[in-house]
């Protein structure tokens, strides 16, 4: 299992003497998210039952809550909020932000802090996500506090601790920021309008050199995120899209890489250099974010349920690889780096198919990717030769439209039944590598 921590030492552009002040100190505080972390992993494996919990949720709401333990004392399930249940591990990293929110010369970053601060004693987790969304751009960056639900097998909802430290990135996230220009400001037809949140406008974006992450997100290594996961306050604050450097570049050399050698003919690897790969690898996560912002509907977690994880994942993808023909368009990118993205999900795929067959923990976006390689499969946009997968990119465009078309029925207005038929077709693992 992956370290519940990550340092890296970037090449950073020049930071005042305030600036580094303040970074040492964010860094020290989200070092101290790795023992509450750990505490929750334990805590997660207690034996619970789905419908246990949703018999005591009807009288207590707080089970739910993603912000709540859930545990079983003398028999009895019982919720104590995060801030409580956590509160003298949670001091230190308060005091710590408090400390930087003291010292630094920006004041909106300040009050951020403060806010940062006060939500991980207190449980006021509104009001920091709302700051952090409505602050201008700042070249220190750190999210810390309970976040994805990745971790969560019994609810489904609830976050787990992690942080990430860095400092933005500023070709990257001007690179970013004309993708997110282009690709969002077409308004895409949808099957129920009205069923869909409607974020594409309000989307903030960036791109770090990362210095830590940990607990989460050193466990995921994601190279992006699109937060904040509650649609609430998606669509009172907007969005915020974050890639990785650092993050890419371990994923690159992880598993990109290995999985390419092996999937493709010596003649196809030929044709992509390591770098056309990190490139595309950076982008196709990239456009998967900004895609989540079209993906809103409002009753798909209902109606879904635990099924509405891989469905999710994978439509983001696929609908960011079909708007990359917006870029395409205009000359932003190649047919050559749009070729390099396919080539990057089908290895992103195989490897977390892979992944799936060590464990539960990757097993919805294991779903999401075999559902993929099986539909394409089905199409004939991609072939299986012995242990080796032969690529038709102009099926795979074609294909891409038809998938997407299913993918978002199912978010729009598809039920659990629904669901369940469209993966048990598609989302097998069996003869997959």
């Amino acid at each position: 299992m992956n370290d519940p921590i990550l340092e890296f030492n970037p090449k950073l552009p020049k930071l005042s003497a305030n600036e580094k002040a303040v970074l040492k100190l964010l860094v020290e505080a989200g070092k101290l998210i790795v023992p509450i972390y750990l505490e929750q992993e334990k805590q997660m494996k207690d034996e619970i039952s789905e419908k246990e919990s949703q018999e005591v949720a009807k009288k207590d709401k707080k089970i739910l809550s993603p912000y709540t333990v859930v545990e079983k004392i003398d028999g009895k399930i019982v919720a104590t909020p995060y801030h409580i249940k956590y509160a003298e591990a949670l001091k230190p990293i308060a005091e710590k932000l408090n400390q930087a929110a003291g010292i630094t010369d920006n004041k909106a970053f300040g009050r951020f802090l403060r806010l940062q601060a006060k939500a991980l004693t207190e449980g006021s987790y509104e009001e920091a996500i709302a700051a952090g969304l409505q602050m201008k751009p700042y070249i220190l960056d750190i999210s810390i506090g309970p976040v994805e639900h990745h971790d969560d097998r019994l609810f489904f909802a609830k976050a787990s601790y992690q942080s990430w430290v860095g400092v933005v990135e500023k070709e990257g996230t001007t690179r970013l920021n004309r993708y997110k220009d282009t690709i969002l400001e077409v308004r895409r037809k949808v099957l129920i309008p009205h069923q869909r949140l409607e974020n594409y406008s309000n989307v903030k974006a960036k791109v770090d050199d990362v210095i830590l992450f940990s607990g989460h997100m050193a466990r995921t290594k994601f190279v992006g995120v699109n937060l904040p996961m509650n649609l609430s306050f998606v669509e009172k604050y907007g969005s915020e899209v974050t890639l990785f450097n650092q993050i890419n570049d371990l994923r690159m050399k992880e598993q990109i890489l290995p999985t390419f050698n092996k999937t493709f003919s010596s003649a196809f690897k030929k044709g992509f250099s390591k770098e056309d790969l990190r490139r595309a690898s950076l982008r196709y996560v990239a456009l998967h974010e900004l895609a989540h912002s079209y993906l809103y509907y409002k009753n798909a977690p209902k109606n879904l349920q635990d099924l509405l994880a891989p469905i999710y994942e994978l439509s983001a993808t696929v609908l960011g690889l079909r708007m990359a023909g917006s870029l395409l368009l205009k000359e932003m990118i190649t047919d050559k780096q749009l070729e390099s993205m396919i080539v990057v999900f089908i290895c992103r795929c195989f490897d977390l198919i892979g992944k799936s067959k060590g464990g539960k923990s990757w097993l919805n976006y294991a779903t999401g990717g075999a559902i993929f390689i099986n539909f394409m499969l089905e199409s004939g946009a991609l072939k299986r030769l012995g242990s080796l997968t032969i690529i038709s990119f102009t099926k795979i465009f074609l294909s891409l439209h038809d998938l997407s078309s299913l993918l978002e029925y199912l978010l729009s207005s598809g039920t659990r039944k629904d669901a369940e038929y469209f993966i048990k077709k598609y989302g097998q693992f069996k003869n997959l590598p």
